[in-house]
């Protein structure tokens, strides 16, 4: 008798059960914060992350989801620390910066819709992510320095090469040096978050499921 109610009880709830339909998915975990799919929907719609010319969107998604997953591991060490706020001229430049990416403010507005988002929803993400720029200048900037011998080897080395192929014109040294420093600490600045977040990543417990 138990049997037979049981499988009353199942037949009752089992149209109810298949005929669920599924909300949300998991892409990843770190620790205990758990990235979803609608996340990744809601950057790529937004275009918050713009897509490379010739990426492909399967390529796309997993680089916006690489991107979240480092993102959240860099905010989290943040927090560790006394961050100031981001300014609110600097907030609505970024964002200024986002819409650009579409042909008119009316149609960000309606993929804004289409992702469920609203306008202090970018400026939450975009602030969080600011945040951690600033924290980056001022934790690894002052230890970058360029040496006058480093900045002369990569003209000679790559900048005065790169030029030929192009079919461009040489230019003195002087006039380039300071773009060519800037070029180098950019470089250099972008291999220690590399490793900070390398760090991060390895301390942390990070599951990665799907992408789309």
């Amino acid at each position: 008798m138990k049997k037979l109610a049981l499988l009353a009880l199942l037949l009752i709830f089992l149209p109810t059960i298949s005929s669920a339909v599924i909300i949300d998915r998991i892409a990843a975990t770190i620790d205990r914060e758990v990235i979803t799919l609608s996340q990744i929907d809601q950057i790529v719609t937004a275009r918050l992350i713009p897509q490379r010319a010739e990426e492909s969107e399967d390529d796309y998604r997993r680089r916006v989801l690489n991107a979240l997953i480092s993102q959240t591991l860099r905010y989290r060490d943040v927090q560790r620390f006394r961050v100031e706020d981001v300014s609110p001229d600097a907030l609505e430049s970024r964002l200024l910066v986002v819409i650009s990416r579409f042909p008119s403010e009316a149609e960000f507005t309606a993929a804004l819709s289409r992702a469920e988002w609203n306008l202090d929803d970018v400026r939450a993400m975009l602030r969080r992510q600011m945040q951690v720029e600033n924290y980056i200048d001022e934790r690894f900037s002052p230890t970058i320095f360029v040496s006058l011998e480093e900045i002369e080897t990569y003209y000679r080395e790559v900048w005065l090469i790169q030029r030929q192929e192009r079919g461009l014109p040489p230019v003195p040294l002087s006039q380039v040096r300071e773009e060519i420093r800037t070029l180098l600490r950019a470089d250099r600045l972008r291999d220690q978050v590399e490793v900070w977040t390398s760090q991060l990543r390895a301390s942390a417990n990070v599951d990665v499921f799907a992408y789309r």
